[in-house]
């Protein structure tokens, strides 16, 4: 069990201010870089990998739930499973988007005022609700389920104030560590503070950071970056940019209903622009509708699951 003190919160402050946060054999963790880095390497340079938005295999699947992690890894060769972490009242990590259980659950309250067996007495809903026999999982279920079908969890830091995002940062780390599953995830940051800080505490894992340039990448290790550019607009010189310089770009097609890019590749039957984010140098694309990034782009999804890891 994870306890969240005030010298945790004292301790990351320090540790976000220094860029210098410990970890079990920094020196040699620093040298070596992520277990995971030269898989991104080679995915860059033959293929693209798809995230599938909070684990779902579809939008109509449940959110954040170990029957569509299964459903995603198994669909979707070298899948990323986004997942989103959250921790409860009793210091337990569970997967939960939203601050509370009522939109994706049968339970009510802030996941923050609960103990793990309240929020495991919640059954998963989907988004049409139907109630699903399964509770929310806890993060070390979701990271062995994702290891059963060879999926690398992508596990979002919520933002919040910094101080609170940096104590969830520390319990997924300790966690990820726990179950030795650092070869197999990306932490996902939302600030430069947040991401300098994360990737000097974890530095044998991958960061997701947000980079448009270059100069975003001071001070961090640019093999353990993968560049998060957005979602709202295709940047494909930035992209080819980034390509050039060595470092993995993401996109996202996820969002809103009707908005999202997803939805506005399909509306003429042909979401070839898939394929356009690919061919100007995106490495992971980050989507609602997974199936169908991999319908467009399946050579390339299978170039890069077959890529080595470690």
């Amino acid at each position: 069990m994870i306890r969240v003190t005030t010298a945790a919160v004292v301790g990351l402050t320090a540790c976000m201010a220094a860029t210098a946060c410990a970890a079990p054999d920094p020196a040699t963790a620093r040298a070596e870089g992520p277990a995971l880095a030269p898989y991104f390497d080679c995915v860059r340079e033959k293929g693209v990998a798809i995230s599938a938005h909070r684990g779902q295999p579809s939008p109509d699947a449940a959110e954040n739930a170990v029957s569509s992690i299964l459903a995603t890894g198994r669909a979707i060769p070298g899948a990323i499973v986004e997942i989103d972490a959250a921790l409860t009242r009793d210091g337990h990590l569970v997967l939960m988007h939203d601050e509370g259980l009522d939109r994706t659950t049968t339970g009510r309250g802030r996941v923050a005022d609960l103990t793990l067996a309240e929020v495991k007495a919640a059954r998963l809903k989907t988004p049409r609700g139907r109630t699903l026999a399964e509770s929310p999982p806890t993060l070390a279920e979701a990271l062995s389920a994702a290891g059963d079908v060879g999926a690398i969890a992508s596990i979002d830091l919520k933002p919040a104030d910094e101080a609170a995002t940096l104590v969830l940062a520390r319990a997924v780390i300790d966690e990820v560590r726990r179950v030795g599953a650092q070869d197999r995830v990306i932490l996902i940051t939302y600030s430069d503070v947040t991401a300098r800080a994360v990737a000097a505490e974890a530095p044998e894992m991958m960061i997701s950071a947000g980079v448009t340039r270059d100069e975003d990448l001071v001070g961090l290790n640019p093999a353990q970056i993968l560049a998060w550019t957005g979602t709202r607009e295709e940047r494909p010189a930035v992209w080819r940019a980034l390509k050039a310089s060595g470092v993995e770009v993401q996109f996202g097609t996820l969002g809103p209903d009707g908005r999202r890019r997803d939805d506005l590749y399909a509306a003429d039957g042909d979401p070839s622009e898939y394929r356009d984010l690919f061919e100007n140098g995106v490495t992971v694309i980050a989507t609602d509708t997974p199936l169908a990034v991999r319908r467009v782009l399946a050579p390339e999804v299978a170039a890069a699951a077959a890529c080595p890891r470690g």
